[in-house]
């Protein structure tokens, strides 16, 4: 089962994206700055974190086979962001 993790999933197009998701066995992630009232079913693992803090997406990255965060994000996660990285 693939393991996938969602930014901007509180957002009228994440929701849809969580959902859809959801419908074909997906194991998801939601990254949220208030995990509290995000508002997403029940199945959704969601995370507190925040695009402008980059490194709450390294500790939200599906683990790894060894455990720890992800890096291989193209494979691995999808991302909808609602505003640019600042490199």
């Amino acid at each position: 089962m693939s393991e996938i993790l969602v930014t901007g999933a509180t957002g009228s197009v994440g929701r849809q994206v969580v959902a859809r998701l959801l419908a074909t066995d997906t194991d998801v992630r939601a990254l949220a700055r208030d995990p509290e009232t995000a508002g997403l079913p029940e199945e959704v693992t969601v995370l507190s974190g925040d695009l402008s803090e980059p490194d709450t997406l390294e500790r939200a990255s599906p683990p790894t086979r060894e455990g720890g965060p992800s890096r291989s994000a193209p494979r691995r996660s999808f991302a909808a962001p609602t505003s640019p990285l600042q490199p």
